[in-house]
């Protein structure tokens, strides 16, 4: 099964073609850093919002190693 990080352009940019289960069927699990997970909450007055943090297949992660950032 594969599995990606992802930044916020591209969750963004399916959010508003209302696409973003392209990343399920291409992926499966989709990880992203909390940083990401608040700069798309920072949105929520946006028409194609969505809370990740109630999708199942997005998991919302702290970055382990802050050196690798």
């Amino acid at each position: 099964m594969l599995k990606i990080v992802s930044n916020t352009t591209p969750i963004i940019s399916l959010l508003k073609l209302n696409r973003l289960d392209l990343l399920q069927k291409l992926y499966k699990q989709v990880y992203i850093p909390t940083a990401v997970f608040i700069e798309i909450e920072a949105g929520k007055a946006k028409g194609y919002y969505k809370d990740l943090s109630k999708i199942d297949w997005i998991y919302i992660s702290n970055i382990q190693d802050e050196k690798a950032v």
